[in-house]
């Protein structure tokens, strides 16, 4: 018997990096812009914050009638206190590198999966540790020429130009924007493609 076709995904994001991640998992997917846009919240935790934004974009999203599975994602970077999103400019961007420079932050990314049949709406975070690399002044200008920071939360890109990560524990994808791992385990929770 032939395996049904799984269902259209639509992805309330933007982001090319999170385009890639659902190609490499084969999952069927079209964009749909979100009108929402992000902010920040004062007083609301990181965790909480990231799954907020994701579970706005998903409920946002323009979709079309017959749409089922909405997908929205956010990912900060958390060092100490203090979140960081992506860059307003480059002296912000620049100030984010040297801040985190040979210390270690945490990459979040809230995922919300909208099962629009159901109304039924499904939020999680995932959080990976990383170690960043000493980073003169020359090594982050450098960097800036080959990678654009104002489009990546923290500045920085883990897939891309030169290498300024020492280490990570936790989930690669998960700092390109989009944890895998989690996903699958939502999708299954949600009996995607069953």
């Amino acid at each position: 018997m032939p395996k049904k076709p799984l269902p259209i995904l639509y992805l309330a994001s933007a982001s090319l990096r999170r385009r890639e991640i659902l190609q490499e998992m084969n999952i069927p997917f079209r964009s749909a812009p979100s009108a929402y846009h992000e902010r920040r919240i004062p007083g609301m935790p990181a965790r909480q914050l990231v799954m907020w934004h994701a579970a706005s974009k998903a409920l946002h999203a323009r979709l079309p009638r017959n749409a089922r599975f909405v997908l929205g994602a956010d990912t900060v970077a958390l060092f100490g206190k203090k979140i960081l999103g992506k860059p307003r400019n480059i002296k912000e961007a620049f100030r984010m590198l040297r801040m985190l420079s040979s210390r270690p932050h945490f990459v979040l990314t809230g995922i919300a999966i909208l099962d629009c049949k159901r109304t039924l709406l499904l939020t999680r975070c995932a959080v990976t540790k990383i170690w960043m690399k000493p980073l003169s002044v020359k090594e982050i200008r450098d960097y800036f020429k080959q990678v654009n920071p104002l489009d990546k939360a923290g500045a920085f890109g883990i897939q891309e130009g030169p290498e300024i990560i020492k280490k990570i524990k936790g989930s690669y994808s998960n700092v390109m924007g989009l944890p895998k791992e989690l996903m699958q385990a939502m999708m299954k929770e949600l009996r995607y493609g069953v």
